[in-house]
């Protein structure tokens, strides 16, 4: 059980960093006007929120990083300098996610390389989890503009999967790795506050929508996600299966544009798909449940 200091310095302290910023990144892109420019400091607020909530929870940080994830403090801020020019097309940014989905994943499990994997299981685990994180990621830039009709569908979308995250870890026995994936919890939780609460007239004219997540912010959630999910899968023995239902969980914002969901109301075409998402990410908090055997017997 957390005890309510762990509490305040993983979760409510890094959304009160998380949300201040991201109320003045909010009325800053509003009345400046949409610049390109600006669009990275959305994820400046969650790069920043949840490198508060790593040193709440780790106490201190590792310069030479000795448990994985003790990476996730340096990839935050590789996503964060990525973010700076992640809005701007041209090869650089399809470059930079090869390089990255290709190096997260030889960097997280280090260990496995070394000394469990021979060389030809490592190359396959290698190449199927470089094409996964990929492709995660182009799932994560998709889903932006999925559902472009609502405010509070996107962050609220992100903290169900890193609530479902966090409880699927917590179950699998790893209170510490839960714990990073509670401080996103936090974070998607107050900007989905204030994406609802934040006068409608910040907005610079009606088809213009300063809260919704832009495509900088990718990088920042795929590199937290897949950190978490990898040391929630071979540190913390969090099932197959949970973890994939939960990086596919973003691809179904696309039955959106599906023509049948398109000639509904908003109203109804978003509450489809955001039902989707959580119905994905119930099943794997269930299965995550049942391995854990909470019912009694061997359930796995």
């Amino acid at each position: 059980m957390l005890t309510l200091n762990q509490l305040f310095f993983s979760m409510l302290l890094p959304a009160i960093v998380c949300g201040g910023i991201y109320a003045v990144v909010v009325y800053i892109r509003a009345y400046v006007g949409e610049k390109t420019h600006l669009l990275w400091l959305t994820a400046v607020a969650l790069g920043i929120g949840y490198i508060v909530g790593y040193l709440g929870i780790e106490r201190k940080l590792t310069f030479l990083p000795i448990e994985s994830r003790h990476w996730l403090f340096y990839f935050t801020l590789f996503a964060l300098f990525s973010s700076t020019y992640w809005d701007f097309s041209g090869w650089r940014r399809l470059v930079s996610q090869l390089v990255y989905s290709v190096a997260l994943p030889r960097i997280l499990l280090n260990s496995y390389f070394q000394y469990t994997w021979g060389t030809f299981e490592g190359i396959i685990w290698w190449v199927c989890l470089s094409v996964g994180i990929f492709i995660f990621w182009n799932i994560v830039k998709q889903s932006f503009s999925a559902i472009p009709s609502s405010n509070t569908s996107i962050p609220f979308i992100y903290f169900g999967i890193s609530g479902g995250t966090a409880l699927i870890i917590a179950l699998s026995g790893s209170v510490r790795i839960a714990q990073h994936a509670g401080t996103l919890v936090a974070l998607f939780a107050v900007i989905w506050i204030l994406t609802i609460v934040l006068p409608p007239n910040i907005k610079t004219d009606s088809n213009n929508n300063s809260h919704v997540f832009s495509i900088s912010v990718s990088p920042v959630i795929t590199f937290l996600f897949v950190g978490i999910w990898l040391n929630g899968y071979f540190y913390a023995e969090a099932p197959s299966a949970s973890v994939l239902l939960l990086a596919v969980s973003p691809f179904l914002a696309q039955v959106g544009h599906i023509q049948t969901i398109q000639k509904l109301e908003d109203r109804k075409s978003v509450l489809i798909q955001v039902g989707l998402i959580a119905l994905c990410v119930s099943i794997a908090v269930i299965i995550a449940v049942v391995r854990s055997g909470f019912f009694g017997g061997d359930a796995y």
